[in-house]
């Protein structure tokens, strides 16, 4: 025991940043220590280790949260008294259905009611529907986000008669039924009014829920747009900010201040893979958020950002798709741990179809182990102190401000939309993820990296399919009542005063639509990583239905199996990240057995692989053979070679390299072509 005693007592000494770094470089073996920085898509230099002296000039470090900056968290407790709510999208065929899924989800864990109007899969058009969808809910219990696209009046108009219908009182209702005009401009390119009669009707709205749903807010800004585009957190961040003092400078115009206005916004950003910047983004947000309204003149309460955060779409996966679980719990851990108020998580089947109960139910128990499980909730800032955290928070902070500062000089979101100039910003860090992910330096588990040719695709309905709806006819005498009563500025007023009367949302639709001045821009492509491999995929499974087998490439291996098996092994992974099937070899010593197998398998494409000491000697013999056999068959040789070497090689017959810093995606796009795969099926 006194031994023990002994032990607890000893310090060791602390070694300086000079002494670690000099046993690093020994590590490398001669490689120089700035291999170990990386830049992110942000263009931030990540470095390998952080200290104290990183943090040493941010103020915010020492804040506690709850206080202004609320780069630590808008409330004193965190998430201790008050979780993140469990606010999973609900879609489904009927308002009846939709119905019965929400109680059930309800029952089991969700805390929130979530709606996108866009993907709600039918339409809510009247007060019946409304009655259908929100029968034996208890909406003084759960909270309400409903992001409503263009049908934001309407919906809202619709829920207000159905409440004055059941008699509950507005002021019962609380979260959000909000309206994004300019991400929905941004998303699909066109708006069928104009922004200025969605100003109008956002400023109404905004009074009115002031004085009537205290505890609605009814503006939304995304960030999902500008993320499922490509953008990184940065250009989110700023595109997002940028909308809302755009929304803010609307409805003061309008004639609210900026603490209704402030308090009337939630942000909703999407949460990608890349764990850490993810933290840094939400804990970012914050501050310029505060920054912002602090400009405005916001009070200290005004300051506080409402922030919804979804996993993201972007990073989903249509091949190998229960790998989404993993991804869904690593960006909902980010999420938490950055301090989102509500989260959805993504069902690991959103990239393929509809989500069935068992997705909801992983999406959903996801959250709930986060909380029940692994107690996130129990720690308020748990990324607080972090240097490297920290740091990279003040790096996403202070490079958003900038951008956002750039968007205002350029005359705000909407002319930079106009102009072109969003649109470029994304695409120029899409190209980048788009080369990156071909060139397998960006790994996509299952898809580029891992591929696993023999699993059973998921089935579901087609996602893109378009369902048509019956629709009411419109009643041409409730649109003229309708008009009239926007002329005069009084939006929700007349909107609720005719929903009770049975408009539809068609009609007060048809209403605001009068309004001929619609707006334009090029819209944000939105897509997913995965995609340029699972269409490569997608033709290898055509090939392999109309032709009996997939398109296949050869392996001719040389040498004992430690000899090729490294290389073996990475043309395997490079190809069946397309679909393409790999044919291996026995070892082959000699050149004669190496182009007698090769003969044999009577392929069109043939890989060699072996060590660089094996080629020396073997390669060219080999080539010389094999093409004099078979001069239209095509030969690669695996591995980077010295240039010499390619040279004698090609000179031999070799038609080609494959190796780490090959392009996978156009590499195979070569192959199957040659090997006639339709790849625009």
């Amino acid at each position: 025991m006194s031994d023990i005693s002994k032990m607890k007592n000893m310090t060791f000494p602390i070694p300086s940043f000079a002494e670690w770094k000099q046993e690093v470089e020994k590590s490398l073996k001669g490689k120089p220590f700035e291999k170990l920085y990386s830049t992110t898509y942000e263009n931030i230099t990540i470095k390998p280790i952080y200290t104290r002296r990183d943090i040493e000039s941010l103020t915010h470090v020492e804040q506690y949260p709850g206080f202004p900056g609320y780069v630590r968290g808008t409330r004193p407790n965190g998430y201790i008294q008050e979780p993140w709510k469990v606010s999973q999208e609900i879609s489904a065929t009927s308002p009846q259905e939709w119905n019965e899924i929400v109680k059930h989800d309800l029952a089991r864990g969700q805390t929130e009611i979530h709606i996108v109007l866009e993907r709600l899969g039918f339409p809510v058009i009247s007060l019946d529907d409304m009655e259908a969808m929100f029968s034996d809910i208890s909406l003084d219990k759960y909270s309400l986000r409903v992001d409503a696209g263009a049908q934001s009046l309407s919906f809202l108009a619709l829920f207000a008669a159905y409440l004055r219908k059941r008699q509950m009182p507005f002021a019962a209702v609380r979260g959000t039924i909000g309206m994004d005009p300019i991400g929905t401009l941004a998303e699909t390119g066109h708006l069928s009014f104009s922004l200025a009669s969605s100003y109008d009707v956002m400023a109404d709205v905004a009074k009115w829920a002031k004085n009537n749903m205290p505890h609605v807010k009814t503006i939304i800004v995304r960030g999902e747009p500008y993320h499922n585009g490509g953008a990184n957190a940065v250009q989110e961040l700023a595109f997002a900010f940028a909308t809302a003092v755009e929304y803010i400078n609307a409805c003061l115009d309008r004639g609210l201040a900026i603490d209704d206005v402030a308090s009337q916004i939630q942000f909703s950003f999407a949460v990608g893979s890349n764990f850490f910047m993810e933290i840094a983004k939400l804990r970012a947000a914050r501050l310029v958020w505060a920054n912002i309204v602090q400009a405005f003149g916001g009070s200290e309460s005004a300051q506080k950002i409402a922030m919804h955060a979804r996993t993201s779409y972007f990073t989903k996966t249509i091949y190998d798709p229960y790998v989404n679980m993993l991804r869904a719990a690593a960006e909902a851990f980010a999420a938490t741990i950055g301090g989102a108020d509500s989260l959805h998580v993504s069902p690991f089947d959103e990239a393929i179809g509809p989500a069935d109960e068992f997705s909801r139910r992983i999406a959903r128990n996801t959250q709930l182990i986060l909380l029940e499980e692994a107690h996130i909730a129990n720690v308020i800032d748990p990324a607080g102190g972090s240097y490297y955290v920290e740091t990279l928070t003040a790096q996403v902070a202070e490079k958003t401000w900038k951008l956002f500062q750039q968007i205002e000089g350029k005359g705000g979101i909407v002319k930079a939309l106009q102009d072109g100039f969003v649109q470029a910003e994304v695409e120029n860090v899409a190209k980048q993820r788009k080369d990156n992910v071909k060139k397998r330096k960006e790994k996509i588990v299952g898809t580029n990296f891992y591929a696993n040719l023999a699993e059973a695709p998921i089935q579901k309905a087609n996602k893109g399919s378009e369902k048509a709806f019956p629709f009411s006819k419109v009643d041409e005498e409730n649109v003229a009542q309708l008009q009239a009563g926007f002329r005069e500025n009084r939006w929700i007023e007349t909107a609720i005063f005719m929903a009770v009367r049975r408009a539809t949302a068609q009609e007060i639709e048809a209403a605001l639509k009068a309004d001929e001045a619609s707006i334009n821009v090029k819209p944000i492509q939105q897509w997913r990583l995965a995609e340029s491999f699972e269409q490569l995929r997608k033709a290898a499974e055509v090939h392999l239905e109309k032709h009996g087998a997939r398109p296949t490439v050869h392996l001719i291996n040389i040498g004992s199996i430690p000899n090729y098996k490294t290389r073996a092994d990475f043309i395997t992974g490079f190809f069946e990240a397309g679909g393409v099937a790999v044919a291996k070899s026995e070892g082959y010593h000699t050149a004669e057995e190496a182009v007698s197998g090769a003969l044999e398998a009577n392929g069109t494409h043939y890989i060699i692989c072996g060590s660089d000491e094996s080629y020396t000697n073997m390669v060219p013999a080999i080539a010389k053979a094999f093409k004099q056999a078979k001069p239209n068959a095509k030969l690669y040789v695996a591995g980077k070679q010295p240039a010499d070497v390619e040279q004698t090689f090609i000179e031999a017959g070799v038609d080609g390299f494959i190796h780490i810093g090959s392009n996978c995606y156009e590499t195979i796009v070569s192959f199957m072509k040659e090997m006639g795969v339709a790849l625009d099926e």
